[in-house]
């Protein structure tokens, strides 16, 4: 069957293009080991963690954007902290998920019970910050842009629907006919 690279869907024989990518379809996919996840960060991109000698995880970020704000605030307080990738799920087999990637947000031991604090701060300070439309317009805006299309099914059994709809009605009238 082929399948798409780039959003792993599964085509049936005859399809050379992904309906959503635009991209040629492949034969198979690569192993779950030769997958790079999509927001994967490079080792060139990788940064380094702070010198210290214990860190704590703080903060989970399922985007890579959330998490550098999160960072940068802390920065902005006074603490020095470190982003790493880390994956939060991995495949599974009766699922069909594939690896997902988040990224963790650590400091120092030292630092933790007030980077928690900040952090719980600034959630607290989102939540009851009442939003204009303006603000939540550019916010769904954003999310649509982030998230990705779905594939779309194919639907031949709804094609054929008028066919078989218009068959049964021939059968209706010729049995009525017949009955007579």
């Amino acid at each position: 069957m082929p399948w798409c690279p780039k959003c792993k869907s599964e085509y049936r024989e005859g399809f050379t293009e992904c309906a959503t990518c635009h991209v040629p379809l492949v034969d198979s996919l690569p192993e779950e080991d030769e997958i790079q996840p999509q927001d994967a960060v490079q080792p060139e991109q990788q940064e380094e963690l702070p010198q210290f000698e214990n860190l704590i995880a703080v903060y989970m970020a399922d985007r890579r954007v959330d998490a550098e704000m999160v960072r940068d605030m802390l920065a902005d307080n006074g603490i020095t902290a470190g982003m790493r990738q880390v994956m939060t799920q991995q495949s599974g087999a009766v699922s069909g998920r594939r690896a997902r990637y988040g990224v963790e947000i650590v400091v120092d031991a030292s630092q933790t019970a007030r980077a928690r604090a900040l952090i719980d701060e600034m959630k607290n300070d989102l939540e009851n910050t009442p939003m204009d439309e303006d603000e939540l317009a550019r916010l769904a805006e954003e999310q649509a842009m982030e998230t990705p299309e779905q594939p779309m099914e194919d639907n031949t059994s709804f094609k054929m629907l008028p066919v078989v709809a218009a068959v049964i009605v021939v059968a209706l009238v010729l049995l009525y006919l017949v009955a007579r």
